[in-house]
């Protein structure tokens, strides 16, 4: 044995221990701090000690190590988009259920992506003067939780339930009846009238005579017959038709909603809107830097290895699919109400605070994970993250392929200004322009699915587990496309991959327009999943060749602007107006000819121009040089080579941007070898 200070070297049984480190090699462990490694029986075990060869702390999870940061932000975009999934796309059934009408909810769904937006150069300028990136990011988490629990605690007061009247009277058959008293305040109000003795009757005398009423209290919209109804246009106005003792004179103007018992006054309803409306867009305006601020870290987190960012935000898909299963399934079964002022036998209504109460939950989780994000001292503001998302696989892109695509499609004169106006003006082409006109169609019908395909297949007998389903298959697909969708791209061009995109959401739409069963849908969910997956690579590759690099960061917030909120915010507002007066079927058909008379505008006008967009010819590349984007928009990189696309001789072309690097010692023989011939 050698033993040097607090050092010591023992050669017999294999040990080498310096200060808090040891290294034994006969037992097969090597302990430092708090990791320990054996191999013995093949355990990996790491303690809060625990780095890798870079020096990184790192976490073990089913004999796989990860990155102990970048972990961190696997767990968050798993919690944060599990908070949407449960809640959000069900929004508008969820309005529905209040009364309001498809613009109504239209105009609530689709404020957020356009407040998000618009907010998005005011957090950009805070986040840069006070360099505060984890103060902030919790600050939105935690406006998101306050607002998303106001929203649910908003609704209008039900004062009256419809009756079924016994048949024996055939000339008076359902009737208004006074609603059932409501406690307010939840857990405190019940115990508060409990105490105090709202009512002096027995709880078992209560019971007694409310039971007839509960089994008379009917959902009028199950009493429609199927030529009076028009799926999509809710509610239902009260009238003297339908039931026989209302008179507008006294009871006003009367709404009910499809699959409740309920009867709201118009009035009610609308002050119920325009409060949601506020909360919404409060919350979105304080909420929208989370989401940018969480890409920043996790881009700090993955410095090293950019390629690993799509991977981890590939977590948000798996989130989001799973949790939205997971409220339909849970949603079949909140059909019970404890203080429910209209109560049935069978009714369809469901019970949404389960989503609310889940969202908040994950967001809870989301808040701790954030807490221990890391910030970059010069970390990126919110606005230019977008730029910075598409842009984590630049080092494999052909410098060769990206000038001259750019020299094809845009030619603009580098300088100094790099505005947004510039950034537009640059990217002001007839081709461009289609491609963008395009580009927003595609978020438009993005916007109308989201907001309203659940909110037509309720009324043509779909239930929350089918919509769970659907959303499993268009992540599903979502996710299959992106590994292939470049394949496409590279034999058929931008352009054409477009085309094929707008004639299948004709297709798709048209489809969605005649179908009976709701069930039918899910074959429409695959097309919807790889449609809008080989939109956004298509229209994210193409923005980043075209666009001069001094406008590329402004062209390509330019494109999340126009995909995501224009298209999405206008299609959810439009298509709810115009769902509240011709019907969700109609308004399909007109959506799929908007998409079919853009599709041939584009072709007849790239045609006129002589223009085909950008192509390559198939088997050039193996793969594009672009980032692909995941589901919701979320990116996702992919392993792989990148080739030369256009030939193997380089031609020094100014016109087509082709660059050559010349060999100085290669030159030097040349010349040589020539003077001595």
């Amino acid at each position: 044995m050698l033993k040097f200070g607090n050092g010591m070297l023992k050669l017999g049984c294999g040990m080498l221990k310096f200060g808090g480190g040891m290294l034994k090699f006969g037992g097969g462990m090597l302990k430092f701090g708090g990791g320990m490694l054996k191999f013995g029986n093949g355990m990996l075990k790491f303690g809060n000690g625990m780095e890798n060869h870079v020096g990184e702390r790192t976490v073990n999870i089913f004999g796989k190590v990860f990155p102990r940061d970048a972990f961190i932000c696997r767990l968050y975009y798993l919690a944060f988009f599990a908070s949407f999934g449960s809640l959000f796309p069900l929004l508008a059934v969820y309005f529905k259920q209040l009364g309001m009408t498809a613009a109504q909810a239209g105009i609530l769904i689709g404020a957020r992506p356009i407040v998000e937006f618009l907010s998005g150069p005011f957090w950009s300028q805070f986040a840069s003067r006070f360099r505060k990136q984890k103060l902030l990011l919790l600050f939105s988490l935690g406006s998101l939780v306050i607002f998303t629990l106001a929203v649910g605690l908003v609704q209008p007061v039900t004062p009256y339930c419809i009756v079924y009247v016994p048949e024996g009277n055939k000339t008076c058959q359902t009737m208004l009846a006074p609603a059932g008293k409501i406690i307010r305040g939840g857990a405190l109000g019940i115990l508060k009238e409990t105490l105090v003795g709202g009512s002096t009757k027995p709880a078992r005398h209560r019971r007694q005579t409310q039971s007839p009423i509960v089994e008379k209290i009917i959902d009028l919209s199950s009493f429609d017959s199927e030529e009076d109804s028009i799926a999509g246009i809710a509610p239902e106005y009260i009238t003297r038709d339908r039931v026989c003792n209302y008179n507008e004179d006294n009871y006003g103007i009367l709404v009910s909603p499809p699959h409740s018992t309920r009867v709201y006054r118009q009035p009610a309803v609308e002050q119920a809107f325009m409060l949601l409306l506020i909360l919404i867009c409060l919350g979105e305006f304080f909420s929208s830097p989370a989401l940018p601020l969480a890409d920043a870290a996790t881009l700090h987190a993955v410095r090293d290895n950019p390629s690993e960012f799509g991977k981890i935000r590939l977590m948000a898909s798996v989130g989001w699919g799973l949790a939205m299963f997971v409220m339909g399934v849970g949603l079949d079964y909140s059909d019970t109400f404890r203080n429910h002022p209209c109560p049935a036998e069978n009714t369809t209504e469901k019970n949404y605070t389960l989503c609310f109460v889940m969202c908040t939950i994950f967001l809870l989780a989301a808040m701790g994970l954030a807490s221990k994000f890391k910030f970059d001292d010069d970390a990126p503001a919110p606005g230019d993250v977008h730029g910075l998302v598409m842009d984590t696989r630049e080092t494999e892109v052909s410098h060769v392929v990206a000038e001259k695509a750019r020299a094809r499609v845009t030619q603009s004169e580098s300088g100094s200004d790099n505005s947004l106006w510039m950034a537009l003006k640059a990217l002001a082409s007839m081709h461009i322009l289609l491609f963008f006109v395009s580009v927003v169609v595609m978020g438009g019908g993005a916007g109308l699915v989201f907001s309203f395909l659940y909110w037509h297949l309720q009324d043509i007998g779909g239930s929350p587990v089918l919509f769970g389903i659907l959303s499993v298959v268009n992540h599903a697909s979502e996710i299959i496309t992106y590994f292939y969708a470049f394949k496409l791209i590279n034999k058929y061009g931008h352009v054409r991959v477009m085309y094929l995109c707008l004639a299948v959401n004709v297709f798709r739409f048209l489809a969605l327009s005649v179908l009976d069963n709701p069930w039918m849908v899910l074959p429409l969910q695959v097309l919807q999943g790889a449609c809008l997956a080989t939109v956004w690579s298509c229209a994210s590759s193409y923005i980043s060749l075209v666009a001069p690099p001094h406008a590329k960061q402004h062209a390509q917030y330019a494109l999340q602007v126009g995909y995501h909120g224009l298209g999405k915010g206008i299609g959810s507002i439009v298509g709810g107006s115009v769902i509240s007066m011709i019907g969700s079927r109609t308004t399909f058909v007109l959506y799929a000819l908007i998409c079919l008379v853009t599709c041939a505008g584009s072709f007849g006008l790239n045609k006129l121009f002589k223009y085909e967009g950008i192509k390559y010819g198939a088997g050039n590349f193996e793969e594009e040089d672009m980032d692909i984007m995941a589901p919701q928009g979320v990116p996702m990189a992919r392993d792989g080579k990148i080739t030369d696309a256009f030939n193997t001789t380089t031609v020094v072309n100014a016109n087509y941007g082709a660059i050559v690097q010349e060999d100085p010692t290669q030159d030097a023989y040349d010349r040589y070898v020539s003077t001595t011939r």
